[in-house]
């Protein structure tokens, strides 16, 4: 079984509902364990209300190509609709990230691990330190709690519920 972690957003609708949804179909794909959620101002999104986000440890037998494909899947059936202009953010029902795959760093068209962008986003960081501090980021060569000490976490609110 490999450790892989993935980030999960929403700000559309009932985002909790949105959240355990996804982690009904994600626990199919193997065991799993989530972070709290987390209320985060939108990054790098002009439209929208506030996304709740948290991290999901899972394992899995899934490649990388074949997780992409599962989670685009839950994804889609979701409601999420990708289109050319994806990389437009925008408010979206579901965003599942793949953040790592062990520790292995892989290159594709549509898939590059560890998460390019993950260094510099606390709304990932502050829900993975309570999974897995201490994980290496195998590039980096800095562990998650590293990474977060070197981010502002100003807008990241651990979510209660209401």
């Amino acid at each position: 079984m490999k450790e892989v972690y993935l980030g999960l957003g929403t700000n559309l609708g009932n985002r909790e509902e949105n959240l355990l949804r996804a982690l009904s179909e994600l626990v199919k794909l193997g065991p799993l364990e989530r972070s709290y959620w987390y209320e985060t101002e939108p990054v790098e999104m002009s439209e929208g209300g506030l996304f709740l986000n948290g991290v999901v440890r899972l394992w899995t037998e899934l490649t990388p190509p074949g997780l992409l494909a599962a989670t685009r899947a839950i994804e889609e059936q979701m409601g999420r609709k990708r289109s050319p202009e994806e990389r437009e953010k925008k408010p979206r029902v579901i965003d599942i990230d793949i953040l790592f795959y062990n520790q292995m760093v892989v290159t594709f068209p549509d898939l590059v691990v560890p998460h390019p962008r993950l260094p510099e986003r606390a709304f990932v960081l502050v829900p993975m330190v309570e999974l897995a501090p201490d994980f290496r980021h195998p590039v980096l060569g800095l562990t998650v709690e590293e990474m977060l000490e070197r981010v502002s976490t100003a807008g990241v609110r651990r979510w209660n519920g209401n």
